[in-house]
């Protein structure tokens, strides 16, 4: 379950939006405390929704001789080579689903200065979405007591969020190299083609079914 829940969490951690919302935050007035505020919105929705599911259905599934975590981790890994083949297979620029609500939430947080809007903007990108819904089912599906698997969730968000807490931490020792080296980043992952992100998830794919079958 752990390489799993690390593995699918640096790729969350990748996603083009999340690490362009990290550069607005410290381009903003007060770049500390919106990045602050935006990190707190994200663990919130982030930590509420993986609680709910995990308790919320734990019972209906820790019994259900079907549910296990090899299988869970082969489906998953099958769908991302899936994902991967089509886009290695129509190349050109990457896109990805939710570019409206995207755009829409980055004009909003753009025009105002709250620390409340970072917080929503946070609670925002957290959202349930399918790859965090699949983290939750790599979680119920070990079996694990509630204790390990409410820790599972807590390293998931960790890990997920690296990108906006490493930049927090920095910013304190070196301001504007931290805002040029995320502004780098960010412009260097928006760069990137389909087969570029077709390999990315090949790996992630490979590195799940190979962990399911070992289990198995």
């Amino acid at each position: 379950m752990w390489i799993t829940v690390v593995v699918m969490a640096i790729a969350i951690g990748l996603e083009p939006f999340r690490i362009g919302m990290t550069v607005l935050m410290l381009s903003r007035p007060r770049p500390q405390l919106q990045l602050f505020a935006f990190l707190c919105g994200g663990f919130a929705m982030g930590t509420t929704v993986g609680l709910v599911v995990l308790f919320g259905l734990r019972e209906h599934l820790v019994d259900n001789a079907h549910f296990t975590l090899p299988r869970v981790q082969l489906v998953i890994g099958s769908l991302a080579l899936a994902i991967g083949a089509y886009l290695a297979l129509r190349p050109g620029p990457a896109r990805r689903d939710g570019d409206g609500w995207m755009s829409r939430l980055v004009d909003r947080v753009t025009r105002g200065s709250s620390l409340w809007v970072a917080a929503a903007a946070g609670l925002a990108i957290a959202l349930p979405s399918v790859d965090f819904l699949a983290v939750l089912a790599v979680i119920l599906a070990s079996g694990a007591g509630a204790a390990t698997q409410v820790a599972a969730l807590a390293l998931f968000q960790v890990v997920a969020f690296m990108l906006v807490e490493l930049p927090l931490v920095a910013y304190l020792v070196a301001p504007q190299r931290t805002l040029a080296a995320m502004t780098s980043l960010n412009n260097w992952i928006r760069c990137r083609r389909r087969r570029e992100v077709a390999a990315l998830l090949g790996i992630v794919g490979a590195i799940l079914i190979t962990v399911g079958l070992v289990s198995l």
